[in-house]
């Protein structure tokens, strides 16, 4: 019953994936079986990638967390802040401040995910730290 919830699991956020690259990335053209396919199997191929080489879902909560709370905190209202609010000039005092926080939040993500990523390299699974 386990192995078919994980099946099932994997059919919904795949197909929930799938939707949302092709709205981004082809959202003008008509369906295609082709396309469809293809991206269904580069998910598919990506998902397997990630179980054989990464050894546990530690790692995998740490860099989405990492990535997902920066986005959340810092870099998401900052950019809707500067894109939403068109009664105030570009120079004034509070999108200076929303720029320098989006900034702050680009360079926090990355720090973090270079920081996991060193993580991984020196110190592999198994290693005991």
């Amino acid at each position: 019953c386990g192995d078919l919830v994980k099946h099932l699991n994997v059919c919904f956020v795949s197909a929930q994936i799938r939707s949302s690259i092709t709205t981004l990335l082809f959202s003008g053209r008509d369906f295609s079986w082709t396309r469809h396919l293809l991206i269904a199997a580069l998910i598919l191929a990506f998902n397997n990638m990630l179980v054989i080489f990464v050894p546990t879902i530690r790692d995998i909560f740490g860099f989405i967390g990492a990535s997902a709370a920066t986005m959340l905190i810092f870099i998401l209202p900052a950019a809707f802040y500067l894109r939403l609010v068109k009664s105030l000039p570009f120079s004034s005092w509070q999108k200076i401040a929303a720029s320098i926080f989006l900034v702050v939040g680009v360079i926090f993500m990355i720090g973090s995910l270079l920081l996991i990523t060193l993580d991984w390299i020196h110190n592999p699974p198994g290693s005991g730290h």
